[in-house]
């Protein structure tokens, strides 16, 4: 195993909960596996970037083939389709396969998620200590009030595509045409509701995404809230992931992704497949 390269992406690279790659059109119907694949190889080549990007480590395989039938959806056409499905795949030192494009993008986005959570880490360390010393100099009241209020979000994010958003949006202190102001905080002594936090937070986040008026965005919230039963904080979540990914369509990437959620939530099998078709990666030359 000594003369096989080093894994392309380090072991504790974790993309779960969040599958989305970029798709470079070109570069895909020009690469050679567009070109020489059959419609079965091609399929289970996708589905293999896709179920990579999810494994642990991101951006990589299981070397087995019973597995990889599985993940490539190929099942007893596998030895058939794998020549072609694997091209461009390592097998590393780890004894799992790489793909070293999916890699890169892996990498990005890895490097991406530990700056957020460290951005994150120190965003709640000063608020935990702003609030101490406004606890500390308060009477029993100002307590009960402190203790009442609950914050939107909680205090660790677990790294989780829904954290990432959240996140992102709070701690974005610069200006940028597509991205909203900060995130308004409610009073210690006024707690927020799902309702009141989804209109208030989610028609700013929309008006500086879209340029609509305040009163378009209320209304497009509520024929969402329709679609998804009424679940503000799914909607929530929906809204403020479209901040952090910036489609070149907002209303059309959150009804889809409305739609999608409210139908069996992101766990359901269905979800997973038609979000991982979503995001297929850019591969040069394989």
């Amino acid at each position: 195993m000594t003369d096989l390269p080093a894994p392309l992406t380090p072991p504790d690279c974790d993309l779960r909960g969040l599958p989305f790659m970029q798709l470079d059109v070109v570069r895909m119907m020009d690469s050679d596996l567009f070109a020489l694949s059959s419609g079965d190889e091609f399929k289970a080549a996708i589905a293999l970037w896709c179920k990579a990007w999810l494994q642990f480590p991101a951006a990589s395989l299981p070397d087995d083939d019973r597995v990889l039938a599985h993940l490539s959806c190929a099942g007893s056409k596998w030895k058939k389709v794998k020549p072609m499905a694997l091209r461009g795949w390592v097998k590393c030192a780890d004894g799992r396969l790489y793909h070293p494009v999916v890699a890169e993008k892996a990498l990005h986005a890895w490097k991406a998620r530990v700056t957020q959570r460290e951005r994150a880490a120190k965003r709640w360390q000063k608020q935990d200590k702003s609030q101490g010393i406004a606890g500390s100099a308060g009477n029993e009241n100002a307590s009960a009030d402190a203790t009442a209020y609950e914050k939107p979000m909680p205090r660790h994010s677990q790294g989780t595509s829904h954290g990432n958003a959240i996140e992102r949006e709070r701690e974005s202190n610069k200006p940028s045409l597509r991205s909203g102001p900060p995130e308004p905080v409610a009073e210690p002594d006024q707690p927020v509701d799902a309702r009141t936090m989804l209109f208030r937070e989610g028609k700013t986040l929309l008006h500086h995404m879209t340029g609509k008026s305040e009163a378009q965005c209320g209304a497009l919230i509520g024929r969402w809230l329709k679609t998804c039963r009424d679940r503000c904080d799914l909607l929530l979540s929906i809204i403020r992931e479209a901040a952090e990914q910036r489609p070149a369509d907002v209303v059309s990437w959150i009804e889809g992704a409305v739609r999608h959620r409210s139908s069996g939530g992101a766990s359901s099998r269905h979800e997973r497949v038609a979000e991982a078709w979503a995001g297929v990666p850019d591969i040069e030359g394989v």
